[in-house]
């Protein structure tokens, strides 16, 4: 019984040093598959992120113009005194038009800017040294 054993382990061990791991090429190809997707999926990524939020801005003057019109048709006119955006959503959230009593543009060097004789909101990127002190 012990030399079946003895046989059986031989057999093991035989089949263990057979197995071999991956070549240094295999993985060298490997690594710059992976490396190629990266550098086509990062671009896409960022362009898509960029998109998004300008589409988020965009929506959230969309927002506060429908509160607008519905402050308007209720009360008969527009929010009286009011001169930046801030003052704006501070006003259109106090009489129950909008949850938020801050709304602050999400893509980069952006800010909402309302115009108190046109009554409307745009949105304007910040210059070049405002974005380097946030």
């Amino acid at each position: 019984m012990s030399s079946k054993c003895k046989l059986v382990d031989k057999q093991r061990i035989g089949r263990l040093s057979n197995v071999r791991g991956f070549t240094l090429l295999e993985l060298i190809v490997v690594i710059a598959i992976l490396g190629a997707l990266a550098a086509l999926a990062i671009p896409r990524f960022t362009g898509v992120l960029e998109n998004s939020q300008k589409k988020t801005d965009e929506a959230n003057i969309r927002i506060v113009e429908s509160a607008i019109e519905l402050y308007q048709a209720e009360k008969g006119a527009l929010p009286s005194g009011v001169d930046t955006f801030d003052e704006l959503v501070s006003e259109l959230n106090e009489v129950g038009y909008l949850k938020n009593t801050e709304l602050k543009a999400v893509t980069k060097g952006s800010t909402f800017d309302y115009d108190p004789k046109t009554k409307k909101i745009s949105l304007s990127n910040l210059p070049a040294a405002a974005n380097d002190a946030e």
